[in-house]
């Protein structure tokens, strides 16, 4: 039976609100898979709702201390994409609306009604897509339209990233698997940048439980074999492709051929980056990418995120973009958030060999990493005690055998609510949505 602690609240109102935005986050990763597997009119349709969807429920959430520098954000971009738009040209008026768009979506995935399990089963439709596809089709066949097997990880990665970042942010426990998903099919998909990236992502994974307080010696035995067992293969197609030679494994040929060889990769940033340089306009606003000779030999795709942003929002845009990076991990290190500092990395390492933010359908994932310190309690106003208490109402709601405020929570959601009546005029406070979460919450006793 569900027995309450204080005041009486609609708890079935709120579990209908938590559903709906979670349904909301969930049809957005759906409409990004249609649109992959089948490009068309219909999916691309699918894909333009799902996104406005996103940003009109945006509008209807509580306020929050992430919501005003999100507006403020979105604002700055679709002035710079504009901007782009008409004296650049690498963006259009579709482009800088779902520009804007993505960022009113990032707030929505970072709300704390929606549950992050949303991004879990994202993560899994992704990887039973890439399963299914490989299996039947081999690995010389795309997984996706338009594009080839390198976007395997970048579509695992995307929702895994912001999962693993809130599950770290709210102190709840720290799963194994899904890493080690996303990394089985980033080695079976044969992307280089992918397979490093995710082991990057695994190997943290594994460290924080093998780290973490409590763990027994017989697990941290097992953890440390199983992070060899992960590591071996790595190590022995890397070795591999630069002492021996005859193997008929595809992923070994692909480091055989290549190595890490960027496969002009290279030498289209470098033509990028001169560019930039050439004059006062390429500099501010972008370069755009049809001038450049790799890029029309790669379809306009330039195989760096970070150049992308530039591409898109010019010398402004990027330098924000590299700020809110830098933040995020200052403040994920000050707050002992391991997993999503290595969740940051991992995205930075990914993005700079492959298109995978800044101006397509990932953009709003790779915001809401950035913007998540605003969001659940990680910034400079909230990292102090309020802070502290709020990430516990997150660990306290994971684990229900904790049923008692301690005095100092106490005293904390006095204060809270204090301020909550002096703030009624404009809506309630995100941390005093949570205080009064951790005196009013309930829990179930099975009988």
């Amino acid at each position: 039976m569900t027995v309450q602690i204080g005041q009486k609240q609609n708890t079935g109102s709120i579990d209908i609100q938590r559903t709906g935005l979670s349904l909301a986050v969930l049809m957005y990763f759906m409409a990004i898979i249609a649109v992959n597997q089948v490009a068309g009119a219909v999916t691309s349709a699918f894909y333009y709702l799902a996104i406005f969807t996103g940003a009109v429920l945006f509008f209807g959430l509580k306020r929050s201390m992430g919501i005003r520098p999100t507006v403020l954000l979105a604002i700055g971009a679709g002035a710079l994409c504009g901007l782009n738009t008409v004296f650049v040209g690498n963006m259009t008026i579709v482009l800088t609306m779902i520009m804007v768009a993505s960022f009113f979506v990032a707030a929505l995935m970072l709300d704390e009604g929606v549950d992050e399990r949303a991004f879990l089963i994202a993560l899994y439709l992704n990887a039973g897509v890439a399963l299914i596809r490989l299996v039947l089709f081999g690995n010389k066949v795309s997984v996706y339209v338009g594009s080839t097997n390198n976007y395997v990880s970048i579509h695992l990665l995307a929702p895994g990233l912001l999962y693993y970042s809130l599950l770290d942010a709210r102190g709840k426990k720290i799963p194994i698997f899904p890493a080690f998903v996303i990394w089985t099919l980033s080695l079976l998909a044969g992307g280089r940048g992918g397979l490093l990236a995710s082991t990057i992502l695994l190997m943290g994974v594994i460290l924080r439980r093998y780290l973490a307080d409590g763990t027994a010696r017989r697990d941290r035995i097992l953890l440390g074999l199983l992070l060899a067992v992960i590591m071996i293969p790595v190590l022995v197609i890397l070795a591999w492709s630069i002492f021996m030679s005859g193997s008929d494994l595809y992923v070994i040929n692909r480091f055989l051929d290549k190595g890490m060889d960027g496969g002009g990769r290279i030498d289209c940033w470098i033509e990028y980056i001169q560019a930039m340089f050439s004059s006062a306009k390429n500099f501010l606003l972008g370069v755009n990418t049809d001038t450049l000779w790799w890029g029309r030999h790669y379809n306009g795709n330039l195989h760096n995120s970070f150049l992308f942003v530039h591409a898109y929002m010019g010398i402004f845009g990027f330098g924000t973009f590299l700020f809110l990076i830098g933040r995020a991990c200052l403040r994920a290190i000050r707050n002992g958030k391991g997993v999503y500092l290595c969740c940051i990395l991992t995205l930075c390492f990914r993005g700079l060999t492959d298109h995978m933010f800044g101006g397509n359908r990932m953009t709003a994932i790779v915001i809401a990493m950035v913007l998540l310190p605003d969001f659940v309690g990680l910034g400079k106003k909230t990292g102090g005690q309020v802070g502290k208490i709020l990430r516990r109402v997150y660990a306290k709601e994971a684990n229900t055998s904790e049923k008692t405020d301690t005095p100092q929570e106490k005293t904390v959601i006095s204060r809270e609510q204090s301020k909550q009546e002096s703030e009624s005029a404009y809506g309630t406070h995100p941390a005093t949505n949570a205080m009064t979460r951790l005196r009013d919450r309930t829990f179930t006793d099975n009988i």
